[in-house]
């Protein structure tokens, strides 16, 4: 295909940068190239471009890209010598070359159509991910929908009615009014006149994608352009820009960094104000936790705390106005110093904990001393290929905790020799901690060790529902630098709960961190479905829990003891109180703290246990597996659809709640009616979760992941 480039140019202190010589140098192998230069630049800075392009000019005109677009097929080439092509490509200097053209056009020539570009953008797109040939059809789409103007094509079929678009912009025109003319136009244009609109990157993200975080994603798997804005002025607040730069800057063809850094240096850019929004968020954070407000700002206590503040906070307001914030933590933190002497693992510190029975590195005796000796034992041979499985690091036991451990076990025991699997932790502020209440399968790795002593081809992680908020707000700039490095990373959501999942922000972020190589594997049959598929945009596989083994007795062996989960629930006070008061002859026990081999036992020794979480949870299955019976209330959100009716198992919490005692009265009473009910909830139960079942999920997921 025969091809000519209009090229725009903008030269800051009368230069040709070097990036904007090589950019065209590299289009140049696949079109004939026109640069008009908008400003003013000596004739011996234009000369760079001589061995490249076909034209060089040079206007003093002020109408931005479109103008330059405009003069050059309207004043410098001539439609004329325009209609010789097949294809007219427009493009400007606002961005740098990291990637060879050949893939792009290689794919683009493939397809028939009447335009395309690099990329479609909408900032009011807040929401989603979509394919462009979604978007594109989409009745509510932003007025603001476009295709991006730094690089995009017209083929010659639709070259007349082009013509007639690419009008010279009068010089009064705005940038804004030139955006609203021209680009944000050009697809109503098109489909105005019934022509066929491709892009080369498919996906329609969310927000300004080529000036964000997504940028460095896109570029990662060979997108061609890199703006330059985004390390001058940091216009789209991308998380510390330079540090990304560093971890795609192996990964592309053209390496970026030396250009970034003559743009910084030609315009003078302070590259450590780019960084905007880690700055804002670090500023001063000690000298606001020791010194109080009335130091900080003395006008404040007039203005603040006397005129605009409620009467009945006044008190609360200026008593923490002379007050400093580190006071107010100070009985929490000696009391937990005080704990700490009773423990070997912990050292003093006046650092306020984390919250829910999480702790930071300083807390914990000899932190660095038990990482590395975690990195030596499990990444010792630097591999090519890890799976990360996160688990939540707080000093407390839960199903969803023990169900990641049990992956974590069974994962190493069935991937190949060139791969290992990690156990890391969540938050990512948190420190990795030794359980008390269960032993991990394997001694889990600080994320931050994971990446400064690793450096993998291929990484799956896997992130916990709950956790992905804290997953993606907690990714520092060294991670996410890590993170763009490797050359194959994929994310999957272990979906334990779908009434925990994230808000579709969250996942989006997720997506976008990945690029697009994001799956999530559901805990329970219920809400894996094409229907969830379709809620969350991204493919969903079943993941079953793995079940540890259990201390399983006979009837005879069995205590009138009752146990409760720990769950909270509207119904729980009043099925409890029910409980006490029909059945004095048993003892109640509600789940907390205890060690997982204490609950085993207890399980097998109670007679009955009642959940008042999933329903088809650890606390209703496990009893059965133990000999025992769970009482729960069914529900469509967890519980298999072909399931079976059990004794025990009520259609509702006012079911529960008439039934519940005369149904413990008949089963205690007749010890074959309790054995069979036993016995036939262990056989339903097993149709849908066994061991066999949950292998062959996990052998799903590393079959996917050596794909």
């Amino acid at each position: 295909m025969k091809r000519i480039c209009l090229f725009a140019g903008y030269n800051y202190n009368n230069l040709l940068s070097q990036y904007v010589v090589d950019y065209i140098k590299e289009l140049s192998k696949y079109a004939d190239i026109y640069y008009l230069a908008d400003g003013t630049i000596s004739s011996s800075e234009l000369k760079k471009l001589s061995p490249y392009a076909r034209g060089v000019f040079n206007e003093n005109h002020h109408r931005y890209d479109f103008g330059s677009y405009a003069l050059l097929a309207a004043k410098y080439v001539g439609w004329k010598k325009i209609f010789q092509y097949d294809e007219l490509i427009l493009a400007n200097d606002s961005c740098i070359c990291v990637n060879s053209f050949a893939p792009v056009f290689s794919k683009m020539d493939a397809i028939n159509t009447d335009a395309w570009g690099l990329l479609a953008t909408d900032e009011n797109n807040i929401d989603c991910c979509y394919t462009f040939k979604d978007y594109i059809n989409i009745k509510q789409k932003s007025s603001i929908f476009c295709i991006g103007s730094y690089f995009f094509a017209v083929r010659k079929s639709c070259f007349n009615d082009f013509k007639k678009f690419l009008t010279i912009p009068a010089k009064n025109m705005s940038r804004s009014m030139i955006c609203d003319r021209y680009e944000f136009a050009f697809i109503n244009f098109m489909q105005k006149n019934h022509k066929k609109i491709s892009i080369y990157e498919d996906t329609v993200y969310r927000y300004s994608t080529s000036y964000m975080n997504e940028a460095f994603m896109l570029v990662h798997h060979g997108f061609p352009l890199l703006k330059v804005r985004i390390f001058t002025d940091n216009i789209g607040g991308a998380n510390n820009p330079m540090q990304q730069l560093y971890g795609v800057n192996q990964l592309c063809e053209f390496s970026p960094l030396p250009y970034v850094q003559q743009i910084q240096k030609e315009r003078k850019i302070d590259v450590s104000k780019l960084d905007w929004k880690n700055a804002k968020n670090t500023k001063n954070k000690i000298t606001h936790y020791i010194f109080p407000q009335v130091i900080r700002y003395p006008i404040r206590l007039f203005r603040d705390t006397f005129r605009k503040i409620k009467r009945e906070h006044l008190i609360k307001k200026t008593i923490k106005f002379f007050i400093p914030d580190i006071m107010f933590d100070f009985k929490e933190i000696c009391k937990d110093n005080f704990c700490s002497l009773l423990d070997k693992h912990r050292r003093l510190c006046w650092k306020k904990r984390p919250l829910y029975e999480g702790y930071y590195p300083c807390h914990i005796k000899h932190y660095h001393q038990l990482q590395m000796e975690a990195v030596k034992t499990q990444l010792h041979n630097n591999p090519d290929q890890i799976i990360i499985f996160f688990n939540i690091m707080r000093n407390l036991i839960s199903g969803g905790m023990l169900s990641i451990d049990r992956l974590v076990e069974h994962a190493n025991q069935m991937v190949d020799a060139n791969t290992v699997v990690l156990q890391s932790g969540l938050p990512l502020e948190n420190a990795v901690i030794r359980n008390k209440f269960f032993d991990y399968a394997k001694y889990p790795i600080d994320f931050s060790y994971i990446i400064k002593y690793s450096h993998p081809k291929k990484l799956l992680l896997n992130i916990p529902e709950c956790f992905c908020q804290y997953f993606v707000d907690g990714l520092t700039a060294n991670m996410r630098q890590w993170l763009l490095s490797i050359q194959d990373l994929r994310i999957n959501i272990l979906n334990q709960s779908d009434e925990l999942m994230p808000p579709q922000y969250y996942v989006e972020e997720l997506r976008t961190l990945c690029d697009g190589k994001l799956t999530i594997t559901a805990a329970h049959q219920r809400y894996c479905t094409a229907e969830k598929e379709k809620q969350y945009r991204a493919p969903i596989y079943l993941l079953t829990p793995f079940l540890p083994n259990f201390y399983k007795t006979s009837y005879s062996q069995k205590e009138k003891i009752i146990v409760f989960s720990p769950d909270e629930h509207p119904k729980r006070q009043t099925i409890k109180k029910l409980l006490h008061q029909q059945l004095p002859d048993y003892k109640f026990i509600t789940i907390k703290k205890m060690h997982l081999n204490d609950y085993k036992k207890l399980i097998s020794r109670a007679l009955f246990t009642i959940t008042f979480g999933e329903g088809y949870d650890g606390y209703f299955i496990e009893p059965y597996f133990s000999g025992s019976i769970g009482f729960a209330v069914r529900n469509d959100t967890f519980f298999p659809k072909k399931m079976s009716s059990l004794m025990g198992l009520y259609s509702s919490w006012e079911d529960m709640e008439l039934n519940i005692v005369k149904d413990i009265r008949k089963l205690e009473k007749d010890s074959k009616l309790y054995t069979s009910t036993s016995s036939k909830g262990f056989k339903e139960i097993q149709r849908f979760t066994n061991d066999k079942q949950s292998r062959a999920d996990l052998s799903n997921l590393l079959k996917r992941f050596y794909q």
